[in-house]
């Protein structure tokens, strides 16, 4: 019985590893911040390569949704038995038990690791601006998309933004099964963004998302350089490594009839972009 108890807890730690990786990875990025990954940078590229290997591994084995949700299923389902298991038949020694503290370390890299890892758009607000991110994803989704702007995997969708319905809503549409189309005639590939959703509108005072019902022509549709209307708003950022402004596939930012906002799409490199409302001071 302790045999099978022993490969049950190999299975477990192995299923979690991923999750100990990049939760270990995700602490010391936030204890030490800006100077952690200006540390990295400095080291030789061949060291450099193998600390950050097992994370970035990791990281493109979470930038799917489905690979995410099954091995935190299989590490859940496998720790908690084993867990159990271990306390039922050893009972108050189970406390004394390497095993018990492998296990319950293990279960918690898997619960924590969202909490440890959010996601964040590709770019921030300037001191004294505003920006709203028009789809916030939830927990999961957003740690999914942590990683799928590490290991630079498109997002499953881009936006569309179609234009104002007045000051305060914005009008987009998401596209969504994007695939590269290559040409072998050129060679050359281009991105195609899928499929259009229908048209939604986005409150920017209160964040809710609505069908848009109205007539798509009859919206406010002014556009404007990013470099005046969409990088004076954004703050240069230190981490590792330097993030820059990428617009999405639809790129063009569009002022709202006040001239106070700005919706732009923003991306992360190759990774997954956003659609954000720039506040004007």
């Amino acid at each position: 019985m302790k045999r099978n108890h022993l490969t049950l807890t190999a299975l477990t730690l192995l299923a979690s590893l991923p999750f100990c990786v990049l939760s270990a990875a995700g602490l010391l990025g936030r204890v030490g911040g800006d100077r952690f990954f200006r540390y990295l940078s400095d080291l030789p590229l061949i060291l450099l390569v193998i600390l950050t290997a097992p994370s970035e591994l990791a990281v493109l084995l979470f930038s799917r949704m489905e690979r995410y949700r099954a091995l935190s299923l299989v590490a859940l389902g496998l720790g908690l038995v084993a867990l159990i298991w271990l306390i039922t038949v050893e009972r108050r020694a189970a406390l004394r038990r390497t095993r018990f503290w492998a296990l319950l370390l293990a279960l918690t890299a898997v619960v924590a690791l969202p909490f440890l890892i959010p996601y964040e758009p590709a770019v921030r607000a300037a001191p004294g601006w505003t920006i709203r991110m028009v789809e916030p994803p939830g927990l999961l989704d957003g740690f999914v998309r942590a990683c799928q702007a590490g290991a630079e995997v498109r997002g499953e969708c881009q936006y569309e933004p179609l234009g104002w319905a007045d000051e305060g809503t914005l009008v987009y549409r998401k596209w969504c099964g994007g695939r590269f189309v290559v040409d072998l005639a050129k060679p050359d590939s281009r991105w195609d963004p899928g499929v259009p959703g229908p048209p939604l509108a986005y409150s920017v005072a209160t964040g809710r998302i609505t069908p848009f019902e109205g007539d798509p022509d009859s919206l406010y549709r002014q556009t404007c350089s990013p470099d005046r209307c969409v990088t004076p708003g954004l703050t240069v950022q230190a981490d590792f490594p330097p993030p820059g402004y990428f617009s999405g596939h639809f790129g063009a930012p569009l002022l709202s009839p006040d001239g106070r906002r700005v919706a732009f799409t923003a991306r992360h490199v190759y990774g997954p972009e956003d659609l954000l409302v720039l506040g004007r001071p």
